[in-house]
């Protein structure tokens, strides 16, 4: 990969022939950090059956604040690559600011993924990089899962091989990162460690982890601890949680809380992005009924019960807005500045029928939402 600055990261690094990383930068500085960790998500993408399309304005501006991650799927199911499941939300990429997530699922045999096919890719990736898009690919991700069922087909080294020639393909550009992120491990790291493709050829690692059950303090650590330890802190490579959720309302304000949240020893996680979907359970924490709890959280730093958070806790637009900003907690001795509304105890400008408030015959959304299932949403999926 193209050589940057030698010193960070060359400890524990011993190659005959040394290759320097980009490692992880590019991240904004005016969107949505608690403890200096990034906050992203992954858009409905509006498939028949789940939750509606939306953009990446619509959940900002259902926030009140800018998300720094954008993720986004696209399959490569033969050795043909035209990347439109991605150019069709370019607009939007752009326009947000966010670093661009895509995870480009090799869905053809992984044995037929040529350096062609790779370059198709990277061409793709280019389109978004040359109007200046920051993109963390997260190539094949949950490989281990894929494989196992049959999404992916091949080997473990074909997949190693594949991602090679991935990481070749998109060395010459300095805005395209490699990301690492097989599924779920737990304990079992060395579960995955036949499709680890060396540290020289990752710029990211993360691991998907969906908690179910209660959430407790120790419950970071069960998803994420020990494959920090084996593929972040052994390499000295940043730890990025590629998509994650809870499933259902109940336990998601706590799971939001506890990855902004994370316990001490992990000082190279930098990010992590929400799946925001309704699909066989509904993930969502911002187009939902959730919406105020994950306010709290992500603008100013609030656990999910509602104490301060251990960071900054400031969120979009903090360098322009001091107090009763949108998205902030309010009351009759703490009001929002005189363009909000203090509503429900969130200064918003938005002051009946918002999006994520209950709804019904009796009690409709305002005109800019629609009811649905109850709640109000922003009218109509993303165009």
């Amino acid at each position: 990969m193209k050589l940057i600055s030698l010193a960070p990261f060359l400890v524990g690094l011993a190659y005959g022939n040394p290759v320097v990383l980009k490692r992880a930068d590019g991240l904004p500085t005016n969107c949505v950090y608690v403890n200096n960790i990034a906050f992203g998500a992954l858009p409905s993408d509006g498939e028949p059956g789940q939750s509606p399309q939306y953009s990446m304005a619509q959940l900002n501006s259902a926030l009140g604040a800018k998300i720094c991650g954008y993720g986004w799927y696209s399959q490569v199911s033969s050795s043909n690559y035209d990347g439109s499941q991605l150019t069709a939300v370019m607009s939007d990429v752009v326009s947000s600011g966010a670093v661009f997530q895509p995870a480009v699922m090799p869905t053809l045999p992984l044995g037929d993924f040529t350096a062609s096919t790779a370059s198709q890719v990277a061409s793709v990736l280019e389109k978004f990089t040359s109007q200046g898009v920051e993109v963390w690919l997260r190539f094949g991700h949950e490989m281990n899962y894929y494989l196992s069922v049959g999404t992916y087909s091949g080997t473990a080294a074909q997949f190693v091989n594949a991602w090679k020639l991935m990481a070749a393909a998109v060395a010459g550009n300095d805005k395209i990162k490699m990301w690492w992120s097989p599924n779920n491990v737990g304990n079992n790291v060395g579960s995955v460690a036949q499709y680890w493709p060396g540290a020289e050829y990752v710029d990211l690692v993360g691991v998907d982890c969906y908690p179910s059950g209660s959430i407790s303090s120790s419950t970071f650590g069960s998803c994420y601890q020990s494959f920090y330890s084996t593929y972040s802190a052994a390499y000295n490579i940043p730890f990025a949680i590629g998509e994650t959720g809870y499933c259902g309302s109940s336990g998601a304000d706590d799971w939001l809380s506890a990855i902004m949240n994370p316990p001490s020893g992990y000082p190279n996680y930098i990010a992590a992005s929400w799946f925001e979907y309704s699909k066989e359970c509904d993930f969502r924490i911002i187009e939902s009924g959730n919406l105020a709890e994950t306010q709290q959280i992500l603008l100013h730093g609030a656990t999910s019960s509602g104490g301060g958070g251990s960071g900054t806790g400031s969120g979009y637009p903090a360098d322009t807005c001091t107090w009763g900003c949108e998205g902030w907690s309010c009351s009759s001795s703490s009001p929002c500045q005189s363009a909000y509304t203090c509503s429900r105890g969130v200064c918003g400008s938005c002051s009946w029928g918002c999006g994520g408030w209950d709804c019904s015959a009796s009690q409709p959304c305002n005109a800019d939402y629609t009811c649905v299932s109850g709640v109000c949403h922003h009218s109509g999926p993303a165009t």
